[in-house]
């Protein structure tokens, strides 16, 4: 309410308030009635409707551009009138959403909103461009330099006064290190301040007891104070290091996403922010402009940069799938908005704190719980050992706090989280994103990848090489049948036939009553009135027609890796047709990439054995399954996983969608931003190397994540057996948990 207005009364069921003085208004029945900041709003009098223009920020009038009648967005006018009209609208379309009655509604059918990424500050950086380090690293410079100076110390002898000095600049280290834990930006992925604490504040509190009451290990006591505050603090600076330029790349895809977009509001382009679109929302993307949002085209043609670090444009069209950051170098586009917010792909594992891949992924998390919870639980277990192996009071806490500090290093918590991000971010790189941290995992234990034959190894755009004739008939003849047969087909032999035929100058034969059947080819009634048979050999055998004539020169296209297609008429073979299709540009390189990481590529197609043979010579595959009909994949690849196999398969969809969906970890070209399907990697290419690329990802991923976790929680736990024996000096458990904590950040 404005300075000086009434006090709101209270409101009669059935009306609202005025927007400017409160006034009770019915809204049949309003003075004036004004629809601003995408709400309607009612006022009691002209006056309050005017004095409401000067508190908002005034919408300018949109100027309407014509567009050229050929283009598809010629009834849609644009906003223009320079960048202060940019600002003013922007601000209007950022007002928040749910107040009263004003609250903006997704279109029908719409997912429900997603949770906006938060905007942020941005990074302050070093000379590397990399997030400086801050006030954090000099605290934890402190705490080190504390430390050393209390080991130094030791030098100077064991009287009282030197002791109280090293006790003294063990807390002062100790104070620091905790500070530096309490106080600056944690990332979740870190140690939780509570347990990185414990053992320094521990040991501290330890060395303060024996100092007081003259203990004899009061010089030991601040020793290990200094040891494990000083191998803390080194070992949250290296992980904050080799964590930089993980949290730069996260930081500059987040900035990347997070801009200005122009949806579509009842024909009108209006200028809003990023964060503010919704799932059903209609987006416009001009030239140079990038995709807000994990969008499908509605319409509109031209060429994009398919992902946020892309160097090569490829074509799009009405009904393909983009992700957010995707740049339009060529045409104009209109698309409707399928993820929004911290749901967008890009977005989705590297900044959503509810799916981010480094938190949640398995290894990643049980590194973490052990650091937090398995630490306390060792400490226990090894005061216990201690006393019972007859060590005194001060050793069994020297121990204990000893083993903490062993078990909840930082390291040990950060290293397979690290590995995790490293492996997101490079997919992303490629143009591949996971669905999430758990389909990372079960990317990581495949052993198996079956790569659906076309439109993934193979182009999917079969020529036809050859035409033979068999008794009466001739080539044109043979073709002509064919070709009318497969006019009502829309699959790729279908459109190899039917352009051979163009090509050739024969018209389709006029056939009747076609019947198709999936996977095998087609029946019908010629234009004699004789019965037509089109297809496969299954398909030439299951009508009773005999293919011994041509038994031998079937085996021998099929060899030269050709689908061959049978001709009969009046139930005789009349004529064969040989189709080839070529391989991908990557197919070779792809199978290789899944043989050097340790799985077994399998070759899935419904084509014939011989056909097969050849394909899985040319790319290396041993492992064939030919002849399976389209709507068996999903058994066979159920066969495969009953069989004991972790199984992936890469595929096209909608074509390959039923051995995608039997698959333990469905790889699917193309789908990147695509809201049709749950798959658990989603490409924004079509190269089978990008999915080959992303199983290996997965599966090193996998291994480096296991063997960091052993390098840093098998020293430490050796140690603190052999100190809690009372074998070995207790500052040892701490520096072999560093020792194998370091080697883990420095393996590549």
């Amino acid at each position: 309410m404005t300075e000086g207005a009434t006090p709101t009364l209270p409101r009669p069921e059935g009306t609202r308030p005025c927007e400017t003085c409160g006034t009770p208004v019915d809204p049949l029945r309003a003075e004036r009635v004004a629809f601003v900041r995408e709400r309607f709003r009612y006022f009691c009098s002209v006056a309050c409707r005017e004095r409401f223009d000067t508190r908002v920020t005034p919408v300018p009038p949109r100027l309407h551009t014509p567009r050229p009648s050929s283009s598809p967005f010629s009834d849609v006018p644009v906003l223009d009138g320079g960048h202060a009209t940019a600002r003013a609208v922007a601000e209007v379309a950022r007002e928040p959403a749910g107040r009263g009655d004003g609250e903006r509604r997704s279109r029908p059918g719409a997912r429900p909103s997603p949770l906006p990424l938060p905007r942020r500050e941005p990074l302050p950086l070093d000379r590397a461009g990399l997030p400086a380090p801050g006030a954090g690293g000099l605290l934890l410079g402190v705490a080190g330099l504390g430390s050393a100076l209390s080991l130094g110390l030791a030098l100077a002898g064991d009287s009282r006064v030197v002791l109280a000095a090293r006790v003294i600049l063990a807390a002062v280290a100790c104070a620091a290190f905790v500070t530096e834990r309490t106080t600056s930006a944690r990332d979740a992925s870190d140690l939780h301040p509570a347990s990185s604490s414990f053992a320094p504040v521990g040991a501290s509190g330890v060395s303060w007891a024996a100092l007081l009451f003259g203990d004899p290990l009061t010089g030991d006591a601040a020793t290990l104070t200094s040891v494990i505050v000083a191998l803390a603090a080194l070992g949250a600076g290296m992980l904050r290091r080799a964590r930089r330029p993980l949290d730069a790349e996260r930081e500059r895809i987040a900035d990347a996403l997070d801009g200005k977009s122009r949806r579509v509001v009842d024909e009108e382009v209006v200028e809003v922010h990023t964060l503010d679109l919704r799932p059903g929302e209609e987006v416009l993307v001009e030239r140079d402009e990038t995709v807000p949002a994990d969008v499908a085209i509605t319409a509109g043609d031209g060429a994009v940069l398919p992902w946020l670090d892309a160097k090569t444009p490829r074509p799009v069209m009405e009904g393909d799938v983009l992700v957010a950051g995707a740049r339009v170098v060529e045409g104009r586009l209109r698309a409707i908005v399928g993820w929004a917010g911290v749901d967008r792909a890009w977005l989705r594992l590297t900044n959503d704190p509810r799916r981010r891949a480094d938190l949640h992924a398995s290894l990643a998390r049980n590194g973490r719980l052990f650091a937090e919870r398995g630490a306390p639980l060792a400490a226990g277990l090894a005061a216990l050992t201690a006393f019972a192996a007859g060590l005194g009071g001060i050793e069994t806490l020297l121990v204990a706090v000893a083993v903490h500090a062993a078990c909840a290093y930082p390291v040990t918590a950060g290293a397979a989280a690290r590995r995790v991000a490293e492996a997101v971010l490079a997919c992303l790189r490629r143009g591949v994103a996971f669905r999430s941290a758990e389909a990372l995992d079960r990317a990581g234990r495949v052993s198996t990848v079956v790569f659906c034959a076309r439109g993934t190894l193979l182009l999917g755009e079969p020529e036809v090489a050859s035409i033979e004739a068999l008794g009466d008939a001739d080539a044109s003849e043979v073709l002509a049948w064919m070709a009318g047969a497969e006019s009502s087909e829309q699959r790729p032999l279908a459109t190899a036939v039917l352009r051979a035929a163009r090509a050739r100058n024969v018209r389709p034969d006029g056939i009747r009553s076609p019947r198709i059947h999936a996977g095998l080819g087609v029946t019908a009634i010629a234009s004699n009135g004789q019965p037509l048979v089109v297809g496969s050999r299954a398909l030439a055998l299951q009508e009773r027609v005999s293919v011994a004539i041509a038994e031998r020169r079937i085996t021998e296209l099929e060899a030269l890796g050709q689908t061959v297609m049978l001709v009969a008429l009046g139930g005789k073979l009349v004529g064969l047709v040989g189709l080839q299709d070529g391989l991908m540009p990557g197919a070779r390189p792809a199978v290789q990439h899944v043989l050097d990481a340790g799985m077994e590529p399998v070759l899935l197609s419904g084509d014939a054995r011989e056909t097969c043979d050849a394909l899985g010579r040319a790319l290396g595959i041993e492992h064939l399954r030919p002849e399976v009909p389209p709507a068996e994949l999903g058994d066979e690849v159920r066969r495969l996983i009953d069989g004991g196999a972790t199984v992936a398969v890469v595929g096209r969809s909608p074509a390959d969608d039923r051995a995608l969906g039997a698959a333990d970890v469905a790889v699917a070209l193309g789908s990147a931003g695509s809201t049709a399907a749950d798959f658990s990697v989603q490409l924004a290419t079509d190269d089978a190397r990008d999915a080959a690329f992303a199983l290996h990802a997965a599966r090193d991923c996998l291994k480096k994540s296991r063997v960091d976790l052993v390098l840093c929680i098998a020293p430490a736990l050796t140690a603190s057996a052999i100190a809690s024996l009372g074998l070995g000096p207790v500052a040892l458990v701490p520096l072999s948990a560093a020792a194998g904590g370091l080697l883990a950040l420095s393996r590549s």
